[in-house]
């Protein structure tokens, strides 16, 4: 008997150490410490600003991070708030002052339990206020800077939109777009662009830069459906070429710089565009590397970090899925900007299904088009504007391994001028693959690299003007450049922008 009582007891007391461990998990207490206005908080130089915050349980908080030269005053944990002191000077040669940083603090429980958060500090020292100069594209060479670009006009035109809201649509690096706001009343977009660290050999910081990259905003409408966008091009300060043939750019659309014809593999990369279906102002990823290795697209990233995954369809592929706009119409290239449309014998090859449009990039009287995708000031060059140059002649006569590695030609005109031209290849219209390399099916070696370029001109009625070259394994004599190669329009294909007269 002594011994059943034993069990018993024992059973009980497991029993109420279950409902003990039950009860205190289902009353465990919640902890909470973050910032009322997350992301960013700007101010002016010298000024106090009280920021609010969040403290569910918190009994202390330190500070463990703020930028050089910023102060944090007067913490009270009964009011929850803070005063935040900016520094009261700056310069860029001042060491001891930073412009823009991260605020970091933590907060702690009774129990010891520590509660990051964390809060952007930036004076306003630095802005740019784009809005005078809305286009389909920005060129953003500054960095630490604001940026403000109108969002209520469609490219150039004074056709007007009211977006429901803005955001990221695709970036190139997480977070190269950051601490950004749509004001709606303004009709404005607002964004944070940081800087990046140059290291030499040893690794030493020397420098800071802009963070090379590109990024496509979107406007959408109530229902989510995206009704224009704009690409927001980040690279070091655009140069002008002047030439017999007009004023064009130093590097293609989309590109971090020219690197001129540099072997160094770094150089030829940043030199590769974004690529452009024609007609179309949405841009496409670079492949993932110079050399184009296993045809991989450049990862790309949303507003918030996740990876973003292109899409390369045709009607059938689609057919099925729901959509507000029909397949290969103008409303439907504009409400998917991630999406290559394919072009397909059904379509003549062309990404616009139905009647052909051979104005998409300029009007009839040669004016920049509102599907235009270069920035403010410049416009995809005439389908003749290829036409007074040539690949430049040493270049031509050399041994082709003198100048296979450069992955390009530089190109002269009738003055001399020289402009390089990297051999970015194409994205295919029959499947979005990006080839660097053209295999002609005969006795020919297949040519290591080639450059196409859209140009405005248009042909027949589902064909537009390139400019193409190629370089010949075999013979040099065999090199060959065209001024005007009639290409299908579902072709993805870079862009080097002419000023507008």
């Amino acid at each position: 008997m002594k011994n059943y009582f034993q069990k018993m007891w024992a059973t009980l007391m497991v029993v109420m150490l279950c409902v003990t461990t039950f009860l205190s998990c289902s009353t465990k207490e919640e902890y909470e410490f973050e910032f009322e206005l997350p992301g960013r908080i700007v101010t002016q130089l010298g000024a106090s600003v009280v920021v609010s915050f969040k403290a569910v349980n918190i009994s202390s908080m330190s500070v463990t991070s703020i930028p050089e030269g910023w102060e944090v005053m007067d913490v009270d944990l009964v009011k929850r708030t803070m005063t935040i002191v900016a520094p009261k000077e700056y310069t860029t040669d001042d060491n001891n002052v930073e412009e823009n940083g991260l605020l970091k603090m933590t907060g702690f429980t009774a129990a010891g339990t520590s509660l990051p958060t964390s809060s952007y500090l930036s004076l306003q020292n630095r802005s740019i206020d784009l809005t005078a100069q809305h286009s389909n594209s920005y060129v953003i060479s500054q960095k630490d800077t604001r940026y403000t670009i109108d969002v209520t006009h469609k490219g150039e035109t004074d056709e007007r939109i009211a977006p429901a809201k803005v955001d990221v649509v695709w970036q190139s690096e997480v977070y190269l777009v950051d601490y950004d706001s749509y004001d709606a009343e303004k009709g404005t977009y607002t964004f944070y662009v940081s800087s990046k660290e140059v290291e030499d050999a040893n690794g030493n910081v020397e420098s800071t830069t802009i963070p090379y990259g590109n990024a496509v905003v979107g406007a959408y409408d109530e229902n989510d459906n995206i009704i224009w966008s704009w690409h927001l091009w980040l690279t070091s300060e655009v140069e002008e070429i002047t030439t017999a043939s007009g004023v064009f750019m130093d590097r293609n659309l989309g590109a971090h710089y020219n690197g001129g014809g540099s072997t160094d593999t770094d150089d030829i990369y940043a030199s590769y565009g974004l690529y452009y279906q024609w007609g179309r102002k949405e841009p496409f990823p670079r492949p993932k590397d110079y050399n184009f290795s296993n045809n991989q697209d450049q990862k790309m990233y949303s507003g918030g970090g996740s990876t973003k995954t292109f899409r390369y369809v045709t009607y059938e592929m689609v057919k099925d899925q729901a959509s507000a706009f029909e397949f290969g119409s103008r409303e439907y290239a504009t409400a998917y900007p991630f999406t290559y449309i394919l072009g397909t014998e059904a379509n003549d090859f062309d990404w616009l299904h139905g009647e052909h449009d051979a104005a998409l990039w300029t009007e009839s009287d040669k004016k920049k088009s509102v599907n235009d995708p270069c920035p403010y000031g410049w416009r995809v060059p005439d389908g003749d504007a290829f036409v007074g140059f040539d690949i430049d002649e040493a270049e031509d006569a050399a041994a082709v391994a003198d100048v296979k590695n450069m992955y390009g030609w530089h190109l002269v005109d009738n003055n001399g001028v020289k402009m390089f031209m990297p051999g970015a290849g194409r994205r295919s219209y029959e499947n979005g693959v990006l080839t660097n390399v053209n295999n002609y099916g005969y006795e020919h070696n297949p040519m290591p690299w080639i450059g196409y370029y859209w140009t405005a001109g248009a042909v027949g009625g589902n064909k537009s003007q390139s400019m193409f070259f190629d370089l010949n394994t075999t013979r040099a004599v065999n090199n060959r450049y065209e001024a005007q190669k009639d290409m299908y329009r579902g072709n993805g294909m870079q862009v080097r922008c002419v000023k507008v007269k």
